[in-house]
């Protein structure tokens, strides 16, 4: 037992170096500033602190209010849009990786990886409706699309929001931890399946999943109540990849959530009511597992001498109804705790994560837990590095995980 501890603390040596030169390689770089998503840049002559923080692409509370409203400022209401500028509508989006994985019973790996392009068109096309396409060629080939209109009807300060399409459900678009991840991963909490019985897989639903459907928002001031029909998730788990809808079930979910202040602090409630078929033809009435899923999200973005310190968290309750024929219903809980330092002046970030999941809290080693270490910073115009460590100690399959990741992404 000693020696196998001191492989598994030698190999966690060699990882925390490699992420230490690393981050000297990120810090030594010369750090510029950084601009926003081109495409606003360019329409607005503006820089990342109108709609960011603490880094692109997370916003802070006007760039929540800017996208609720289909990509409109308060004064461009019930105005007509200049659709042949078509500059102010595309942006790009590219992210290279150097990964490093030490997974415990399987060979020790680093790799240099293309992890995607993406390619932006976004914003207002009429005076009451906005589109936005999000086309992304990952690096094995794959396309991943999203697609949506959106119908704005009303002011600035009270109006409602009709989005219709392909898209992000609540994580990418939420607050208080719902947005885009200020590192490079999404925390687990909100990324990965919550449940499974034994060998038998509960709902194969993250929140992260992207969905089609129909969501209807009502937004006064700082606050959004929104309702999501989706077709949800086909056998294989996917939300997207089929050309139909293989059930006449309907997924539900109700969210309110509500910015804090002019920073970035929000939180989120929210509650998710699924259905899925286990089946790899056409669905089996015994075959359907209901599942459910609430909680809450919440972020606090502190001023301080150095920059800002927040303090962000969030706990997901689930429930999987399985047929007994199949196996026995699954609770999960889940939750995470995040921490973020930025200093101003370099606009460097640091982070650090905590995230719990029980997978099934009937039976015994069925957690895991995260630990993650992340930088951000701008390098120059346009371009942001990051680095992240994640140690994994998963009980469900008796395996611990170092990873280690650098990335580079350019936006114009």
């Amino acid at each position: 037992m000693s020696g196998k501890r001191a492989t598994i603390y030698g190999q966690l040596a060699i990882t925390m170096a490699l992420v230490l030169v690393i981050l000297a390689g990120v810090l030594l770089a010369t750090v510029w500033e950084a601009k926003a998503i081109p495409a606003w840049a360019r329409k607005y002559n503006a820089d990342c602190g109108l709609c960011h923080y603490p880094a692109v692409p997370r916003l802070n509370s006007f760039g929540q209010q800017f996208r609720r409203a289909g990509f409109r400022t308060p004064d461009e209401f019930d105005k007509d849009q200049d659709v042949t500028k078509v500059g102010d509508y595309l942006a790009t989006r590219l992210r290279a990786h150097l990964g490093y994985q030490n997974q415990e019973g399987q060979v020790e790996r680093s790799e240099f990886t293309l992890n995607d392009a993406t390619f932006f068109y976004a914003g207002p096309i009429s005076k009451n409706f906005s589109a936005f396409v999000e086309a992304e060629i990952e690096g094995n080939g794959e396309i991943e699309l999203i697609g949506q209109l959106q119908g704005v009807f009303g002011n600035a300060e009270r109006f409602v929001s009709v989005r219709m399409g392909q898209m992000h459900t609540l994580q990418r678009l939420g607050v208080g931890g719902f947005d885009r991840p200020t590192g490079i991963s999404t925390n687990p909490v909100h990324s990965t399946t919550l449940t499974r019985a034994g060998n038998i897989k509960g709902s194969q639903f993250s929140l992260s999943k992207d969905q089609k459907g129909i969501e209807v928002a009502l937004v006064q001031g700082r606050s959004r109540l929104l309702g999501q029909v989706l077709n949800g998730l086909d056998h294989t788990g996917s939300g997207k990849d089929t050309k139909f809808d293989i059930d006449s079930d309907k997924d539900y979910l109700i969210a309110y959530e509500h910015l804090l202040d002019d920073i970035a602090s929000g939180f989120t409630l929210f509650y998710y009511k699924g259905t899925q078929h286990q089946v790899f033809a056409q669905p089996i009435l015994g075959q359907r597992i209901d599942f459910h899923r609430f909680g809450a999200n919440i972020s606090k973005v502190f001023p301080v001498g150095f920059g800002f310190f927040e303090l962000q968290g969030g706990y997901v309750r689930s429930f999987d109804n399985v047929p007994a024929d199949v196996g026995r219903d699954v609770e999960g809980n889940a939750f995470y705790v995040e921490s973020q330092q930025v200093l101003s002046g370099p606009e460097i970030t640091f982070l650090e994560r905590y995230s719990f999941i029980d997978q099934d809290a009937a039976r015994k080693n069925t957690q895991r837990q995260d630990l993650t270490f992340g930088v951000v910073m701008p390098v120059q115009t346009w371009l942001r590095a990051a680095t992240e460590y994640t140690y994994t100690d998963n009980r469900a399959t008796g395996n611990s995980d170092h990873a280690a990741l650098l990335e580079l992404m350019a936006n114009w």
